[in-house]
């Protein structure tokens, strides 16, 4: 008896190619189709859970990052307020002796406005308030100053005062619109009790600072990825401070408790149940408050997309094993065709011949095969091409090598004897230019390195601003405050000059009419990292035209902004994208620039 696996292997041996390979297709195409199928769902199911939440994880970092940096912004304008010499004076004033006194109540007040109103941007501070003694004439004003004895009756008030924290936060409440034309806008606020600076137990005003409820909403619309989920504060009272999305809010009815453990087991994903459903849920507690942030997302949703991707995985194997097996029997006999046609091409490409290209339509094996042997042919006859190209501009490379060694000492050369010339016909003016010029240049070619010194850079600028002193009559004072132990830390070169040169010629020179101005360098190790900073106390300009000097810039900005960008780019392509520079600036009020890079050692 015949054994039937060599009968199976004769009989197949036997066919003809076409049958040979309709049989391999649906081996080869079928079978680990279906294996590849289910075992790609399986890890495709798994990793779209995890980018979910990965994704989720970035968004509700990013949302608490802006949630603290607001309210940090506000808890600095109170610092600002509280510390204020005007405020302690005024709050302080005796009632016997101006009771009566309203024309200086008036300078008061008037004082008082203007410094409130400073404070006052669309993007943090929507409304500075004070809550004043109610003897003051202006104590009803009720817009910048509110009656402290009336809003001592309320609920509000004996929390604040029962707080030992800092500050306290009101929850949602409407206050009057800026524009008097407008209906009140929903605002959460921040109150601060005010000390008397002489004898600290007594309360003598309250700060009251406002920022709009739809900010704070639009942070948290943000931060939720999903279509049911919802992203959302909570007091330490169980009351919602603010919602992505209250309808879904309202769908899920989250249990309060679900804060409670949010400092003891931080910022983690964890599964809870919630009327019935399953949800994954993340909180913190954000500073500085009694908030708690906490994004809730259904595990029905992430199931649900799954689900799609299983049942479009194998529509897609269906329909690709099934064109694929008949289209197999249509190439089946071109295939030799084919295979000849290659064959012929390569012998070409043996004897010398690079000028040959396979034609194939077809994205099969043989398909791939010519499409790697067309490759490998224009391969090989660019780099003959580059081979030939290299030999001939080697030469030049040495040329240029050459001419860059002989460059800078000639400048340097020229520089001296301009020096001395200068020195020997008696114009020392002339002879400190060309002193600072070299140095200036000698340290910004540094013999082509492009890592220098912290002290290198700033003995760059220091020969920068002599020059610039020189030409502007000693108009510029360079004031340099860094941690001398970071001195001796790596830098990229030229990273300060383009600043130094914007804050004179854009800052300083534009603002002051013939006055001086300082530039202030200063720079600090902080967690890994060196923060360099250069301000100026120059013209400023507005913080969104200072946003487009690191984007693409436009006319009016584009001379000022291009050397900026460059330092940033160079920044991030040495460092990191993490790293590169910030700028902070208003009108009147000067500019200036963070540069963060790491903290590394020569």
């Amino acid at each position: 008896m015949r054994n039937p696996l060599r009968t199976i292997t004769g009989w197949f041996t036997n066919l003809h190619i076409r049958g040979k390979l309709l049989i391999s297709y649906f081996i080869l195409i079928f079978l680990p189709l279906a294996l590849m199928t289910s075992f790609s769902y399986k890890n495709v199911s798994r990793d779209y859970e995890k980018q979910i939440l990965h994704s989720a994880d970035l968004s509700f970092d990013q949302a608490y990052t802006f949630l603290s940096y607001k309210v940090n912004t506000l808890i600095k304008a109170s610092d600002v307020i509280y510390f204020n010499a005007d405020v302690q004076t005024m709050l302080t004033r005796d009632k016997q002796a101006f009771g009566d006194d309203y024309v200086q109540q008036n300078i008061d007040r008037r004082k008082l406005e203007s410094f409130l109103n400073s404070f006052q941007n669309a993007e943090d501070v929507y409304r500075a308030s004070l809550y004043v003694p109610g003897w003051l004439m202006y104590a009803g004003q009720n817009f910048n100053f509110f009656d402290m004895d009336a809003f001592s009756q309320t609920g509000s008030y004996r929390a604040l005062l029962a707080s030992k924290d800092k500050v306290s936060w009101l929850p949602e409440h409407a206050i009057t619109n800026n524009n008097s034309n407008l209906d009140p806008v929903p605002v959460i606020s921040l109150l601060r009790k005010i000390r008397n600076s002489e004898q600290t137990t007594e309360i003598i005003g309250i700060i009251e600072l406002n920022i709009l409820k739809e900010l704070i909403e639009d942070i948290l619309r943000k931060a939720n990825i999903t279509n049911d989920g919802a992203v959302y504060l909570q007091n330490a009272n169980g009351a919602i401070v603010s919602c992505s999305n209250m309808d879904n809010f309202r769908r899920i009815n989250p249990n309060p408790a679900l804060t409670q453990d949010a400092q003891t087991n931080g910022p983690t994903w964890r599964n809870a149940a919630i009327g019935g459903s399953d949800y994954v849920i993340k909180t913190r507690a954000v500073e500085n408050t009694d908030w708690t942030m906490v994004t809730a997302i259904p595990m029905t949703e992430i199931l649900t997309q799954s689900i799609r991707i299983r049942d479009l995985m194998l529509v897609l194997m269906l329909v690709c094993g099934l064109i694929s097996y008949g289209l197999a029997y249509l190439i089946a006999g071109a295939t030799v065709k084919r295979i000849l046609l290659l064959k012929k091409k390569m012998r070409l490409v043996q004897e010398g011949v690079l000028n040959v290209e396979a034609q194939s339509a077809s994205r099969d094996e043989i398909g791939e095969l010519t499409d790697s042997f067309n490759h490998m042919v224009k391969r090989i006859r660019l780099l003959v091409e580059e081979q030939y190209q290299n030999g001939k501009e080697i030469k030049n490379l040495e040329l240029k090598a050459l001419q860059a060694q002989i460059n800078p000492h000639f400048l340097y050369n020229t520089l001296e004897m301009i020096n001395w010339k200068a020195i020997d016909n008696g114009v020392p003016d002339i002879a400190v230019i060309s002193q600072s010029l070299a140095k200036f240049y000698k340290l910004s070619l540094n013999k082509g390195r492009d890592i220098v010194s912290i002290e290198d850079e700033i003995n760059h600028i220091r020969a920068y601003v002599q020059i610039q002193n020189l030409r502007f009559d000693n108009k510029i004072k360079l004031d340099v405050q860094i941690d001398p132990a970071l001195y001796g830390r790596d830098v990229l070169k030229l990273i300060l000059q383009p600043l130094v040169e914007n804050a004179i010629i854009h800052g300083i020179l534009e603002a002051r009419d013939g006055k001086e101005g300082t530039i202030a360098i200063t720079g600090y190790p902080e967690m890994g990292e060196i923060v360099l900073t250069v301000a100026d106390d120059g013209v400023g300009m507005p913080s969104e035209q200072a946003e487009r000097l690191l984007a693409n810039g436009i006319a009016g900005e584009e001379v000022q902004g291009y050397g900026v960008r460059n330092v940033d780019h160079r920044i991030k392509l040495c460092y990191g994208q993490e790293y590169g520079l910030a700028y902070r600036s208003s009108p009147g009020n000067g500019t200036s620039v963070e540069i963060r890079i790491p903290d590394r050692f020569r």
